[in-house]
């Protein structure tokens, strides 16, 4: 709804900004509330983060050219091969593309300082879903990620950007997601004192988000990330995730 807004005669891309926010609470609340839970050093989650974070960048980039591999192609044979290069390297992440290489970039932190993966993976996994909330929330002010059409209670309207059709009622697909993703912190919250420790906190999160995101591909509208058997990119990643999820809630910890 507002892709842009000006900060002392500076444009600002809002979805930028929301992101930066969404990091930066993130990474508060695995610093000093879940830190207290382990043994680990607030710098090396701080640390672990900032890797996590490169890796959440690059590898949501590399998804996302991935599952635009076929309008490349098409285009190809056509003037509009050049823009759709431009287009596709200025913008488009892919959020599990940016889950599992950010989850790489703590692998990477910790086997660099000798930590222990899991205790980082346990502190920072948490705190995944409420980035996501401030994430899902710059995809609505950009109008990107956009629902399908949709005329029922709650639709939205984009008249200012470049990605979602404008003018024509959608899915707000952005809001809700952002919805389900603060439920599924606060879910982790309540349960992380029972489960901590152990992987049933990550196994916890795999499993509601893979179903959260399987449901909500239905009702997206952009066409740019891949099918394949009438599934998604995303929703045979989510599978995969809900099959890695089950296995970690009930896998039984070494005592």
């Amino acid at each position: 709804m507002l892709p842009i807004i000006n900060i002392f005669g500076r444009d600002i891309s809002l979805y930028s900004l929301l992101f930066f926010f969404g990091i930066t609470v993130g990474t508060l609340f695995a610093v000093f509330h879940f830190s207290k839970y382990t043994d680990l050093k607030k710098e090396d989650i701080f640390y672990s983060i900032l890797f996590g974070t490169i890796g959440l960048a690059v590898g949501a980039k590399l998804l996302y050219i991935i599952t635009a591999i076929p309008s490349i192609i098409k285009s190809f044979q056509d003037a509009g091969f050049i823009t759709t290069i431009q287009n596709v390297l200025q913008s488009g992440f892919v959020f599990y593309g940016g889950l599992i290489g950010g989850i790489l970039g703590i692998f990477i932190y910790s086997k660099l300082f000798k930590i222990s993966f899991k205790k980082l993976l346990l502190v920072i996994v948490p705190c995944i879903p409420l980035v996501h909330v401030f994430g899902r929330m710059g995809c609505f002010c950009a109008g990107c990620c956009y629902g399908m059409e949709y005329h029922g209670f709650g639709h939205v309207v984009f008249t200012n950007t470049p990605y979602a059709p404008n003018n024509i009622p959608l899915f707000p697909s952005q809001i809700v997601e952002s919805i389900c993703n603060l439920i599924i912190f606060f879910i982790l919250i309540l349960t992380y004192k029972k489960f901590n420790g152990t992987y049933k906190t990550v196994g916890l999160y795999c499993v509601l988000y893979s179903i959260v995101r399987f449901t909500l591909e239905f009702f997206r509208g952009d066409t740019i990330r891949g099918f394949l058997l009438g599934l998604s990119t995303s929703q045979w990643i989510s599978i995969f995730i809900f099959i890695i999820g089950l296995v970690l809630f009930f896998k039984k910890s070494k005592k």
